[in-house]
């Protein structure tokens, strides 16, 4: 039984997890940038995982890159096709989204999973990295391995309920006219078009950019050009401009080696994070020719 293992991941989470795996299956191991640019993709494995992080809390769910992946997939109907998200707080609906998108490429999900990773997009004070570590490694890994080296279905990880409830609520807030300014206002701000809310928030995050910059310790390595999955960054004059196609997963951010780069966030101590067991060399140089990204 053949596996490939396709992965979506800017700081490292979803990386470190889809390479346990695939370490554990003696699958291989594929970079989705590396493959979007192709009109369509077949995988040629029987057995076929796709591992991404969850944004927004599930709000918008799953990157629009891996939702331009699935869509590609061709000849998909008799493989076994399984998911996991990495998250920081809560997943929402992701699993149901991931398997309605199979589904309108003729495949269908056997199971999803959700694995919990550290935040890499604000401070969470009382987060414990090392347990939520030891939890993937010596709680979720095993399990879910021989879950899916036994070909079984139905599994579909949810949220607890006090998650998956504040997850509902924020949505639902976000969707009124009252609270929308609130919760979704600063993301429409900082893409260039405050309070344009008939804008689709799907479309307004890849312009989040516009409030990305450089500070003076910029020293122009270019690190934040090669490690952007999508090609969103170009040097200009050595220093960074982004090309308003962001997907949003702070590979810039986090793994500028002078914490030069900030965005409408901006972590109060300065803070950065990347997994620890990932290197920058795992993540430079995505793949080449990514048509659409």
């Amino acid at each position: 039984m053949s596996t490939e293992i396709y992965y979506f991941s800017g700081t490292g989470n979803s990386l470190a997890v889809a390479r346990d795996l695939a370490e554990k299956m003696s699958g291989k191991l594929i970079s989705i940038p590396s493959v979007i640019g192709r009109e369509s993709i077949t995988p040629e494995a029987d057995v076929v995982g796709i591992v991404f992080p969850v944004y927004n809390a599930g709000f918008i769910g799953i990157p629009r890159i891996v939702q331009r992946f699935v869509g590609k997939l061709e000849n998909i109907s008799a493989k076994y096709i399984f998911a996991i998200c990495t998250y920081g707080g809560g997943f929402g609906p992701t699993i149901r989204l991931m398997g309605e998108l199979v589904r309108a490429r003729g495949g269908r999900l056997a199971a999803g999973f959700g694995v919990q990773m550290p935040q890499n997009a604000w401070d969470k004070p009382l987060e414990n990295r090392e347990k939520l570590f030891d939890a993937w490694k010596k709680k979720k890994l095993t399990p879910i391995y021989k879950y899916v080296n036994a070909r079984k279905t139905g599994r579909f990880d949810a949220d607890g309920f006090i998650e998956g409830l504040a997850v509902a609520v924020l949505v639902s807030m976000a969707r009124s006219r009252l609270f929308r300014p609130l919760l979704i206002g600063p993301v429409y701000r900082a893409a260039g078009c405050p309070g344009n809310f008939d804008l689709p928030f799907s479309e307004a995050m890849p312009l989040i950019d516009h409030s990305f910059y450089a500070d003076g310790n910029c020293t122009g390595c270019g690190t934040c050009s090669k490690v952007c999955p999508v090609h969103n960054i170009n040097m200009v004059d050595g220093e960074p401009a982004w090309q308003h196609r962001c997907e949003n997963c702070l590979a810039c951010i986090n793994w500028c080696p002078k914490k030069a780069i900030h965005d409408y966030l901006e972590l109060p101590n300065g803070r950065r994070y990347h997994h620890p067991e990932v290197k920058l060399s795992d993540v430079m140089g995505h793949g080449k020719n990514p048509e659409g990204c």
